[in-house]
């Protein structure tokens, strides 16, 4: 299966997640493309409730794939702004599997993490994708290295069902 993985990372927690997923799919026989959204200004801070003038410089068009996985942090208790914005105006996406992620600093994925899933989610889904259950990978408090490998397992059995 061809596989994109499209996400935004500001720390790098999510960016070890994506990079991690992709590790694990290419062991299991998929082709797998990572792309890392940049902007054309830098962002360091936002929420989808504040508008944001910012372009998205290098979202890719996922025709061409069987499915996508999204990832982004938790920016003010919802998705970044980043990737809330790539899944509304990805070409590509409709009638594809998306599997959306989030990472977070907070503990409890009632702070954020669930929220941003529901925004993400319903992002793809108004761009015609078919949208499977998404993984939150909170870090305070817990193995967050362990929540990762558990969460990048998770993505590849989703996936392969």
């Amino acid at each position: 299966m061809k596989i994109a993985i499209i996400y935004h990372s500001l720390t790098g927690n999510t960016q070890r997640m994506a990079k991690l997923i992709e590790s694990k799919l290419v062991k299991a026989g998929h082709e797998v493309i990572a792309t890392q959204l940049q902007t054309d200004i830098p962002l360091k801070t936002g929420t989808i409730r504040q508008p944001m003038t910012f372009n998205i410089t290098n979202l890719p068009d996922v025709s061409s794939f069987d499915a996508v996985i999204a990832g982004g942090p938790v920016w003010g208790f919802g998705p970044s702004p980043v990737i809330y914005k790539a899944l509304t105006n990805m070409k590509g996406l409709k009638g594809k599997k998306l599997l959306p992620f989030i990472t977070m600093g907070f503990p409890f994925a009632g702070f954020g993490g669930k929220a941003s899933i529901t925004h993400m989610s319903n992002a793809a889904k108004s761009n015609g994708a078919i949208v499977l259950n998404g993984i939150i990978i909170p870090k305070m408090f817990h193995n967050f290295e362990q929540l990762m490998e558990n969460g990048a397992e998770n993505c590849v059995n989703i996936i392969n069902h």
